[in-house]
């Protein structure tokens, strides 16, 4: 007989803790998903349950015998309970990216008491699923699933590297965005939390390393894997990148309010990012480049004006065009970098 009513409450870790030693909790019921995390998600976790920060809850299934014996299946928190317990086993420290800097390093047994009874506390919200049927817990879970709001490609590529390219990429990023006026390049605040600056950032630093092309988010995939444990022009490519902001702030500051401007977009910001990595920009005076930048994009955004302008009206499909595509890209930077040497870009 099935036990249709909803039933949850709280449940501690030192319960769950409890429960695996006596090999009551079945984390390897046929429904549960094969264990996907790496190091960096299990790192990333412990460091939210010592800041006693809420998660996900817990999927259980109660399955009683005659007896009266209980085994509770996890249905949904596999990952999570068996991160808790190698970290309780000693089997890694807290991770070196942890928010509370004094724990980094530090393996369970060296936390003190406090902290430790702070962690046996810690509640995850329980959910006891209602039925015995294995093929409707499937569809639960399946529907679970789903349902779970899905990170982007740049937060999993955050919870999965930890090396070079990364760890440049988001330092750059607070160094950029601290350097330039503020909402320039625009980024919403949602972007911001689901790290697409920080997306942004790597494929301004791929352009220095590989020239203008095009990224799918697989090609991003694969250039963050394979600069992960080594990234041999790391510090030539940081310092290309410092300069070239560098000249994108004094170009934006120059008091032609360019920061306000459609440069602000992405695409546009790529094209300028682009022309001013070139260090012959150098060899034109500030103000001379800004002023020139500024009436040709004060051009592009005028509509009436825009259509006497091969140039400018170029300029503006291009820059309709998905900001991504290395054929549009190609084309706004190379009418930017012709209006700053005061000459007409050639077009077809």
């Amino acid at each position: 007989m099935s036990n249709n009513r909803p039933r949850h409450n709280f449940q501690t870790i030192a319960w769950f803790r409890d429960l695996f030693k006596r090999e009551k909790l079945d984390l390897e019921p046929p429904y549960q998903r094969r264990s996907v995390w790496n190091q960096s998600f299990k790192d990333y976790f412990i460091d939210t349950v010592l800041l006693g920060y809420p998660t996900a809850a817990i999927f259980l299934y109660e399955e009683f015998s005659l007896s009266g014996d209980v085994i509770y299946r996890v249905v949904d928190g596999k990952q999570r309970l068996t991160t808790l317990f190698e970290f309780l086993e000693g089997k890694f420290p807290v991770g070196e990216k942890a928010q509370l800097s004094s724990l980094r390093g530090q393996y369970w047994e060296q936390l003190d008491s406090d902290l430790k009874k702070r962690f046996w506390a810690y509640e995850f919200l329980v959910e006891y699923l209602p039925d015995t049927e294995e093929t409707k817990i499937n569809d639960i879970f399946d529907r679970i699933n789903r349902n779970v709001a899905k990170l982007s490609p740049q937060e999993l590529r955050h919870a999965r590297y930890d090396g070079e390219f990364i760890s440049s990429a988001e330092e750059m990023t607070k160094w950029m965005f601290a350097k330039l006026p503020s909402g320039f390049p625009n980024l919403q605040d949602r972007s911001k939390r689901q790290m697409k600056d920080v997306e942004v950032v790597a494929q301004l630093m791929l352009c220095l390393e590989e020239g203008v092309k095009s990224y799918s988010q697989a090609d991003l995939d694969k250039a963050f894997s394979d600069r992960d444990e080594s990234w041999e022009r790391k510090l030539e490519i940081e310092e290309h990148f410092r300069d070239t902001i560098g000249r994108v702030s004094r170009v934006v500051t120059a008091g032609h309010e360019l920061n306000r401007t459609r440069l602000k977009n992405q695409a546009d910001f790529f094209s300028l990012f682009a022309v001013l990595a070139d260090p012959s920009v150098d060899s034109h005076p500030i103000d001379d480049v800004a002023l020139r930048i500024s009436e040709f994009i004060e051009l592009v955004e005028d509509s009436g004006r825009r259509a006497d302008s091969k140039a400018a009206l170029s300029y503006f499909d291009a820059a309709r065009s998905a900001s991504n595509d290395v054929g549009p890209r190609n084309t706004r930077i190379k009418i930017l970098a012709a209006k700053i040497r005061g000459e007409e870009p050639i077009l077809p």
